[in-house]
């Protein structure tokens, strides 16, 4: 059993790692759960302060107690959140209960189960630092746990076990095959883009309320990438009378083998870095394609992921235009659908602007005029509307609305005048960055409107005459919506970012996260080939595995070597005392191969009066073994390396 004030300091320790992992999880399970996970780590640490421990029968009840919450909190249709929240509240029960060295040993096991579990979440810079921070602590238990002399010696020996571990890593990484796992969970449901199949206009708004970042644009210098960008990510060409959809009649087109994306001419090149998504649709400017092996393009110019939702991809984008496109009639019949009897007063509108101006394009830009002068305006709090005929509320009553409100209100008023169009989501804008890069953010999320006439699908966007300041840029920069904005996000740096030291930190904080995303997140099987080659050319299919075993092979003999650098041998103690004796020379106390071994400790205590208790107890593991001739049982050679440990991490 542990000495009363090292389990004080190691209940410490694991309960805070316990709460920082709680809190990981503060997106991802319901706040419930999360308040009984941060409570049982607070429970520990309030206990473990007296070394008291739970009645086996009062953890029982509370286990199964909490056991059941679980499932009925956090339920169990996402069965990795299940997962991972039942490992560290077992992980925390077994903290709760633990009186042993080798129980706390076992803890500290779970802990690094529990770390690996968080990258499932989150894996970003800041995330990656937090917790390796967390990893260096855990390791400096298990460190204190064998010789507890000093939590902080422990905590730099992990220090430097860690920072030994670095180079090794990085050299893996970058230089052993990049090979797919042989096995994964089901990937965790994370909502980070927000964008969804349905589209209702309230819904769009609503990301307007978070800043987190969706995907950056690597721009090269070449580049003919010209404002405002829309960045298309998903199609919408059924109507319900209050929702537009993506009917059965698209996502069977849209992934029909036969109809293959045709490569656009003239075309803009360009890098995406796409983050974690909900959603397996990604991101490109008007038709585009891409030929990385793990996104899909579809026939109407769109991208779709292939792989896992939960990493960060990185992949080029051919650009071009949706000219010459030449719909058949089922398509036109397609996209002037409209549910009947819902809207008289916007139909009746439609066709009487319909009736003044008799062509696609007339019709187009009278309906730009009547949004330019009917006093709409542009606001992220919409006024609720409900019932079957909210686009009537908002085109005569209303006339305050978001993104979406304005897209499916045009979408219909064409349809109405049977010119076919269609509602896209997706993002408009970005933040220009240092360098080439484009920041997209949650809260760049918008709906427009593509409809066809002469043979191409043209961009129609209310916004370019209610809020043309919206093109350019990013929402955050929209200077009339500016406080509104500010009061619409949650906590964190955007909120605040109109204080030029905060904006500056931000700033330098996302270019930090960029580069991190860049060379490690991103580096996938195709970024690899990529490096090997910009190192050894066309040799790098022959000089890769060769400097891989090499490495190797210069590795093990270091390590043989260092092991081997005092010799085995069969007599008792004689191993552990020359790591006695090594230990005395680095610290400047001579030892004498003349004098025995209790000669030479007696000397070391003179020297080292404030160890004399550790030097005691290996003296008596001498005198038994040497003197006494009893067995140099494994409980002896454990007491003897415990020791021996205790003395390196000595001041």
């Amino acid at each position: 059993m542990l000495k009363m004030h090292n389990a004080g300091l190691i209940n410490s320790a694991l309960s805070f790692i316990f709460i920082i992992m709680s809190g990981f999880l503060f997106t991802e399970v319901p706040a419930l759960f999360l308040a009984i996970l941060i409570s049982l780590s607070c429970l520990n640490l309030l206990i473990g302060k007296f070394y008291k421990k739970l009645n086996g029968k009062v953890a029982n009840i509370l286990a199964a107690a909490c056991l059941i919450a679980l499932f009925v909190v956090v339920g169990v249709s996402d069965t990795v959140k299940l997962f991972v929240s039942m490992m560290l509240l077992a992980s925390t029960f077994k903290l709760l209960q633990a009186r042993t060295t080798k129980q706390y040993q076992t803890v500290c096991l779970l802990v690094f189960f529990n770390l690996s579990t968080l990258y499932l979440f989150h894996q970003g810079l800041l995330e990656t630092l937090l917790v390796s921070s967390l990893y260096i602590v855990n390791f400096a238990v298990l460190g204190y746990l064998d010789s507890p002399n000093s939590f902080k010696t422990a905590n730099k020996q992990s220090v430097r076990t860690i920072l030994f571990a670095l180079p090794i890593a990085a050299f893996l990484i970058l230089f052993l095959p990049r090979l797919p796992a042989f096995w994964q969970l089901p990937g965790p449901k994370l909502a980070k883009t927000g964008l969804s199949e349905q589209v209702n206009p309230f819904s769009i708004a609503k990301l307007a309320e978070s800043d987190e970042l969706v995907f950056r644009v690597e721009e090269p210098n070449n580049t003919a990438l010209q404002p405002p960008y829309y960045w298309r990510s998903l199609i919408h060409d059924e109507f319900n009378g209050n929702e537009w959809l993506i009917s059965d009649i698209l996502k069977s087109q849209q992934f029909n083998l036969s109809r293959k994306p045709v490569a656009p001419q003239n075309y803009v090149q360009y890098q995406v870095i796409a983050e974690p998504s909900s959603a397996n649709w990604l991101y490109g400017l008007g038709y585009a394609t891409s030929d990385n092996t793990a996104v899909v393009s579809t026939y109407n110019g769109l991208l779709k992921r292939k792989g896992n939702l939960n990493k960060n991809i990185k992949y080029t984008v051919k650009s071009g235009s949706l000219n010459n496109v030449v719909l058949s009639d089922f398509e036109k019949r397609l996209y002037t659908r409209l549910p009947g009897n819902v809207n008289p007063k916007t139909r009746t509108l439609s066709l009487s602007l319909a009736e003044k101006n008799t062509n696609e394009e007339a019709y187009f830009n009278a309906l730009l005029r009547y949004f330019n002068e009917q006093a709409f305006s542009y606001t992220l709090t919409p006024t609720a509307m409900t019932g079957e005929n909210t686009i009537d509320q908002f085109v005569f009553d209303n006339k305050r609305g978001f993104c979406g409100h304005y897209a499916s209100t045009a979408a219909f008023m064409f349809r109405v005048a049977k010119i076919p169009a269609r509602v896209v989501s997706g993002y408009l804008g970005g933040e220009q960055k240092q360098g080439s890069t484009l920041n997209v953010y949650q809260y760049d999320a918008h709906a427009w409107v593509e409809v066809h006439f002469n043979n191409a699908w043209h961009v129609f966007d209310a916004t370019a005459v209610v809020a043309p300041e919206r093109l350019n840029g990013s929402l955050s920069q929209l200077s009339e919506l500016n406080e509104n904005f500010n009061e619409n996000l949650g906590f964190g740096l955007k909120r605040w970012s109109h204080f030029k030291a905060i904006n500056w930190l931000r700033n330098h904080l996302e270019e930090l996260d960029y580069k991190w995303t860049n060379w490690v997140l991103t580096f996938d099987q195709q970024s690899q080939q990529n490096f090997l080659k910009s190192l050894f050319g066309n040799k790098a299919n022959w000089i890769t595995p060769l400097v891989v075993l090499v490495t190797l092979a210069f590795v093990f003999l270091g390590y043989f070597f260092y092991s081997k650098r005092t010799p085995l041998s069969n007599e008792p103690l004689i191993n552990e005392i020359e790591q006695l004796y090594r230990w005395a020379n680095k610290r400047g106390i001579k030892t004498d191969v003349t004098l025995t071994p209790l000669q030479n400790i007696a000397n070391i205590k003179k020297q080292k009066p404030h160890l004399s208790s550790v030097l005691a107890k290996f003296e008596q593991i001498i005198i038994e073994v040497r003197y006494q001739q009893l067995a140099f049982t494994q409980k002896r050679k454990t007491t003897a390396r415990v020791l021996l440990n205790s003395l390196k991490t000595a001041k």
